[in-house]
């Protein structure tokens, strides 16, 4: 999502055309993610997708039209195999895609407000006025984290009930259509989250480390890597990483800008420095934070922060022993249960509370509103974990 709001700024700086078409509304098994957006520019090249096959190609024409004609559309499609394509998706939904003409002004702030929240790691709420009453300069308004509004829907009163009447909670995953009666017309806006992209901090630039780089770095985590090895924490190791640190365990946490979006995971090469990383972890208030190791290892170092006066609360919130449950062995098989596990965290709802109460009070003002690891397994098998 990053990625189409910093093209749509860059397009925007050069001057060119380019539509920018939304998924607003889906329904059924739909080949595509619900918060998926495409960008088409006025040489036909595109960034992001709504999802491939004929489905893509349609609304690839469509955003050629609306840029030439400057004028948005919504359009409704009922996904069958025609729209599978050569692809063979397995599509049985229906889905409402919106395409608006990128244009200079109005939305050229909103976009490079957006792209200063993702860049300072703030969070907001963009709304688009999809159906209704809008003048030629408006249909898009967001809403920051402090309160501040850029842009408008078209009428303040319009703005002003999304700003006080929603009362909406702004979560990573918020996509929502709300529907009003404004001046005689059925009014529909589309709601989304501005969000940063989760970061993961990797305590521990070893091999499951770096597997697990890899893997974080193609589905969207911003990673930072930390260890106390300057031979182990650095670019050329763990090219995928926006930062590396070399510090030493027992004191690098608090030193780090960890907020509601963090997820912390210690793959450090031993438990004696895996436990001064949780003590200081839970203390946090990273959205995760996980360990690998074995069970014994685990309820050995859980008795040992006990005595040293961590609530036994705050140790049953680390997910220990971390990833799912696939028999993973390698470091590329223990990696895959690591993500699996953050993946599915993210995407069920795991909600960072920090950052959700900084938006709620902003919105009071504006009121817009294991595996047991496999490192586990080997050494219930007395053969020591694999390589980390």
């Amino acid at each position: 999502m990053k990625e189409v709001f910093d093209e749509v700024v860059n397009v925007l700086s050069r001057g060119e055309k380019a539509a920018l078409s939304t998924i607003v509304s889906s329904k059924g098994s739909l080949p595509m993610s619900k918060k998926a957006k495409m960008l088409v520019k006025g040489d036909g090249t595109f960034t992001g997708t709504v999802g491939g096959g004929c489905l893509e190609a349609d609304v690839w024409a469509e955003a050629r039209e609306v840029m030439d004609r400057s004028a948005p559309r919504l359009q409704h499609f009922i996904l069958t195999e025609k729209h599978a394509g050569d692809e063979g998706l397995n599509c049985g939904g229906n889905v409402e895609i919106f395409t608006e003409p990128i244009r200079t002004g109005p939305m050229q702030e909103i976009f490079e407000a957006i792209r200063g929240l993702h860049d300072a790691r703030r969070i907001g709420l963009l709304a688009t006025l999809v159906s209704g009453r809008a003048g030629a300069e408006a249909g898009k308004m967001l809403i920051t984290d402090t309160g501040e509004t850029v842009g408008t829907l078209g009428d303040p009163a319009l703005d002003d009930r999304i700003r006080l009447d929603s009362g909406i909670e702004i979560t990573e995953n918020l996509l929502r259509v709300v529907t009003l009666e404004h001046e005689g017309v059925e009014t529909r806006i589309f709601l989304e989250s501005i969000w940063p992209a989760p970061q993961l901090y990797l305590f521990g630039g070893g091999h499951v480390a770096r597997a697990i780089a890899r893997i974080a770095d193609t589905v969207g985590f911003r990673i930072i890597v930390v260890d106390d090895r300057p031979a182990f924490a650095n670019h050329e190791r763990f090219p995928e990483a926006a930062e590396v640190v070399v510090d030493a365990f027992d004191e690098v946490v608090g030193k780090l800008p960890i907020d509601g979006s963090s997820y912390l995971v210690a793959v450090t090469r031993g438990h004696q420095w895996d436990q001064p990383v949780i003590e200081q972890a839970v203390w946090t208030g990273a959205a995760y934070i996980g360990m690998i190791g074995s069970r014994r290892k685990i309820a050995l170092m859980w008795k040992n922060l006990e005595e040293k006066g961590v609530p036994r609360h705050l140790l049953e919130q680390v997910h220990a022993p971390i990833g799912k449950e696939i028999g993973a062995d390698t470091p590329e098989e223990i990696a895959v249960s690591i993500m699996a596990e953050l993946i599915e965290f993210r995407r069920s709802g795991g909600k960072p509370a920090h950052l959700l109460s900084t938006v709620k009070d902003a919105a009071s003002t504006a009121d817009a509103t294991g595996t047991a690891d496999a490192a586990g397994t080997a050494d219930a098998a007395g053969t020591g974990a694999p390589p980390r």
